[in-house]
């Protein structure tokens, strides 16, 4: 009877870290989603040197570019988004 009820509770132990793990999945592909909008693609001349040293900068943090672009964009928009509001107003 012992075996049979650390079975049953193994399985319902199992059966939830299952449900968790879809939940988690669920999270995540709706983040990366964005909601069904489509991301956006830019380019920029940049100067080669100021490129080098960019690129040096996120090895050393462990980032990729793309990532320190999308933080500065994010970090530029969170800064002045106030503008956007200024303008409704008017």
């Amino acid at each position: 009877m012992g075996k049979l009820l650390d079975n049953v509770e193994a399985k319902e132990i199992l059966e939830n870290n299952i449900q968790e793990k879809v939940k988690k999945k669920s999270v995540a592909t709706d983040i990366a989603s964005n909601n069904g909008s489509k991301d956006k693609q830019i380019s920029a001349k940049v100067n080669e040197r100021m490129y080098g040293l960019f690129t040096q900068i996120n090895k050393a943090q462990g980032i990729s570019n793309n990532s320190a672009l999308n933080m500065i964009i994010s970090r530029y928009v969170r800064e002045n988004k106030g503008i956007l509001k200024e303008e409704e107003e008017i």
